[in-house]
């Protein structure tokens, strides 16, 4: 047990706070969890004696009033330290938390990005009549999309993992990160080996094991290629074979001729002059 704090016990310290450490106004500095992820909360406090991080060890109480009334919750606080003074006054603006700072980010190790996503992160499987068809990976921080894009350039240029924003939240300008099934396979290899120090965290990262038939030797995934004909998927040399064609003329002359098509700019293809006689002499494009 390491027993001076040093550059790496200050890493671990932001790791810790970046995700639901919060500090109070009198620089003390508080991890909480519900009963459910005690082991999770007594792996951080092995962690932090581990780095020379003084805690008063694993505590709990009843919650009596709000939503989680009756039940319980289990925390630890640290030691006052004038780190965690710094960095009261760098990462609360307001009085409310702001993880969007690079040099902070920058010192974040995959244990680091593990103990976040663990924190504010979770696994969504995607599915289709019934049919796993891949999954999303969500980091929920409630922040403006100005903050958001700091931490998307921090992902892409760090770890290189491509994450957008989707709205959640109360106010309009509240955004929460996200990935698909291909920049969530890369998260994954990222932070596994710690999470699978918890056994109780594993239900993050789990998926089905049928997508694992789409990964490739390197660690890739290949990402199936949809057709519109309902949510089948044909290989690249068989889309290549098809003529193409406007997704939003196809919906309206062959699929749903009398309604409105919504617009879309996920389907952009270049439109031969004559694909409407080709179409009705029989041709690759005709819908089967």
């Amino acid at each position: 047990m390491k027993s001076k704090i040093n550059k790496e016990s200050r890493n671990v310290i932001i790791s810790l706070l970046i995700g639901d450490g919060t500090i109070t106004s009198d620089n003390q500095m508080k991890l909480a969890h519900i009963e459910e992820q005690t082991e999770y909360l007594m792996w951080k406090i092995k962690l932090m004696n581990n780095y020379g991080i003084r805690n008063n060890g694993l505590k709990g109480y009843v919650i009596t009033s709000g939503y989680s009334k009756g039940k319980t919750c289990v925390y630890t606080q640290l030691n006052k330290l004038p780190f965690i003074e710094v960095l009261r006054r760098i990462m609360y603006k307001n009085g409310k938390k702001v993880i969007a700072n690079r040099k902070l980010l920058n010192r974040l190790d995959a244990r680091g990005i593990a103990i976040w996503f663990m924190d504010d992160g979770h696994i969504n499987i995607r599915k289709s009549k019934d049919k796993v068809i891949g999954f999303y990976i969500k980091i929920s921080i409630c922040r403006p999309k100005a903050e958001c894009q700091v931490l998307i350039d921090y992902f892409k240029e760090v770890w290189n993992i491509s994450f957008y924003t989707f709205h959640e939240g109360r106010t309009e300008d509240s955004f929460s990160l996200c990935c698909g099934t291909k920049e969530g396979f890369k998260f994954i290899d990222i932070v596994k080996n710690t999470i699978n120090e918890i056994p109780s965290m594993s239900y993050k990262i789990s998926y089905p094991t049928v997508l694992d038939e789409r990964r490739t030797s390197d660690g890739s995934y290949i990402t199936p290629k949809r057709t519109f004909k309902g949510n089948q998927y044909v290989s690249k040399e068989q889309l290549e074979n098809r003529i193409p064609f406007n997704r939003k003329e196809y919906m309206k002359h062959y699929v749903r001729p009398n309604k409105p098509v919504r617009k879309s700019n996920k389907f952009t293809f270049t439109v031969p002059s004559n694909w409407r006689e080709t179409i009705k002499k029989g041709g690759n494009g005709e819908q089967s």
